[in-house]
């Protein structure tokens, strides 16, 4: 005979025969939870890394926009050295009027009025010019103590000039820059002069003579010359000169 227990255990059994497990089912579902959420994950992670790259690339943008075309050079180190300005080209027009003109072609008229313009701080009078193969120009120079004849000679000579063939009275010596310079002082029959005489090594050459007269023969106007030889030699190497061509005129002897 059964008893009670026997009973609600047969009970039992019968009425859980007829229910099915639910492990197996919770165990899918959570399965196929956790492949849900992975690919959640997986999605943000690529979206997430997506809109740092966008935001990378937009800074980057924004940067280039802001320092322009020297954003993608890279930076050096130490003080950039400066290139060198290009050298302007040479204007000719500009160099036309820097450079000085030459003085105009030797002539007779040409070098009275040379003549007439250096005479140191004293009026002349009269004037008149001779010469073949040479140029010669005179005039009168008047001062308080009266009228005195100067004149002078320029040319070109058919020698080299040197001090060796000089008179020693003439006091020649060879300057630092190259030329002959001859000094000196006579007198004859009462008239007085101071001379020079100034030669270059390509032999151009000009003389200076002032005398106390009207004339190198007289007569004497006054007691000295009115222009000393310091004066003379400032005259000669004026550059306001112009010296006649090796082949000007014609030697007549005169």
């Amino acid at each position: 005979m059964k008893t009670t227990d026997d009973q609600l255990q047969h009970l039992m059994r019968q009425a859980t025969e007829t229910l099915e497990p639910r492990r197996p089912d919770l165990v899918e579902r959570g399965m196929q939870r956790g492949v849900v959420r992975r690919r959640r994950r997986r999605v943000l992670s690529v979206v997430a890394g997506a809109a740092a790259v966008a935001m990378t690339v937009t800074g980057v943008a924004l940067v280039q926009a802001q320092l322009g075309p020297q954003a993608d050079q890279l930076p050096v180190a130490g003080p950039s050295t400066p290139k060198p300005k290009p050298k302007p080209k040479p204007d000719p027009e500009a160099e036309a009027w820097a450079t000085p003109a030459p003085p105009p072609p030797a002539s007779p008229a040409e070098t009275l009025t040379t003549l007439k313009g250096l005479v140191p701080g004293l009026p002349t009078s009269g004037g008149k010019t001779w010469g073949d193969d040479f140029i010669g120009a005179g005039l009168f120079v008047v001062d308080d103590l009266g009228k005195a004849w100067l004149e002078m000679g320029i040319e070109t000579v058919k020698y080299d000039p040197n001090c060796a063939d000089v008179p020693s009275t003439q006091n020649c010596k060879v300057q630092p820059d190259g030329t002959f310079l001859r000094t000196y002082s006579s007198s004859d029959r009462g008239i007085h002069y101071n001379a020079v005489v100034l030669e270059y090594p390509d032999r151009r050459a000009i003389s200076l003579t002032s005398t106390n007269g009207l004339g190198l023969e007289g007569p004497a106007t006054r007691a000295e010359p009115p222009l000393s030889i310091a004066q003379l030699v400032e005259m000669a190497y004026s550059n306001s000169w112009s010296f006649p061509a090796a082949n000007y005129g014609k030697n007549l002897n005169r």
